[in-house]
């Protein structure tokens, strides 16, 4: 039996198992909106957003709003594993849009990025405790939401600190300045933004020379995008200040600092 045919059979035992089941054995949830190319295993190539998928049928959704319903042995097996990547995205973005708010937190604290107070903490002075493990979690929440960082940071008390500053080791001190987005600010440190021993290496006359965050912010603000950078921060989108932060900034932020790691080598 070829390969190709292969994979389409393993795949096909695969849905069957179970691994595919969203219509069947999940609660309903709202399409992809991304369109991409679909190829079938003869060749017919057709441009489509996936809506769902079962053991019995992909159903995909062309451009004019019509609905394409194929059995998973049509579709070509590179594009049969993106359905299932598909599905179960979908399955589990059902089940966090179900889930409780509290379960949802404590799910999103326990990774893949996670925190602690530095030792000492219980002789911290109870107001200051409250609003840093306040900043803290809401920027690990945010960020484990949207991204797949993984590492441990440690936030310390440093009334003597200015704002707050961090480094690439996972040490935040906290100082004059406490909220949100401080805490996804200094986090960002952490994770290699003007920390890495490489980072001064790809800044060269206040621009940043990598590739890939030159790349992810033309595709948030158009070509003509430039990406300023020092020793230790970039603009835009480094939340630098409390007034560049918004849900849309914060957003671009996330990926602003995906892309610098990509330069970094980082994984």
């Amino acid at each position: 039996m070829p390969a190709a045919q292969d994979t389409v059979t393993a795949m096909k035992h695969w849905l069957a198992a179970g691994f595919l089941i969203l219509s069947l054995h999940a609660p309903a949830a709202e399409p992809s909106t991304e369109t991409r190319i679909w190829t079938s295993v003869s060749g017919t190539k057709v441009e489509a957003s996936f809506v769902s998928a079962s053991p019995n049928a992909i159903v995909l959704r062309k451009s004019d709003g019509t609905t394409l319903s194929l059995s998973p042995s049509q579709l070509a097996p590179e594009d049969l594993l993106v359905a299932s990547r598909l599905a179960e995205e979908a399955k589990a973005k059902a089940q966090v849009k179900n889930e409780d708010p509290a379960e949802e937190k404590a799910r999103l604290l326990r990774g893949p990025l996670t925190y602690g107070l530095s030792n000492g903490h219980e002789n911290w002075p109870e107001d200051r405790k409250k609003i840093i493990v306040q900043a803290m979690e809401e920027a690990i929440v945010f960020l484990n939401r949207h991204a797949k960082f993984k590492k441990h940071v440690t936030a310390n008390n440093s009334p003597g600190t200015p704002t707050a500053d961090a480094n690439f080791d996972g040490w935040i001190n906290w100082g004059g300045t406490i909220n949100r987005r401080v805490a996804l600010h200094e986090i960002s440190h952490t994770l290699g933004i003007g920390t890495h021993p490489e980072w001064r290496n790809f800044v060269k006359d206040g621009k940043w020379t990598g590739r890939h965050a030159i790349a992810q912010l033309k595709e948030l603000d158009g070509p003509d995008a430039v990406l300023h950078a020092d020793h230790m921060h970039f603009w835009p989108y480094g939340l630098n200040f409390d007034n560049e932060s918004s849900p849309e900034s914060d957003l671009k932020f996330i990926k602003m600092v995906e892309a610098f790691r990509k330069d970094l080598g980082i994984p």
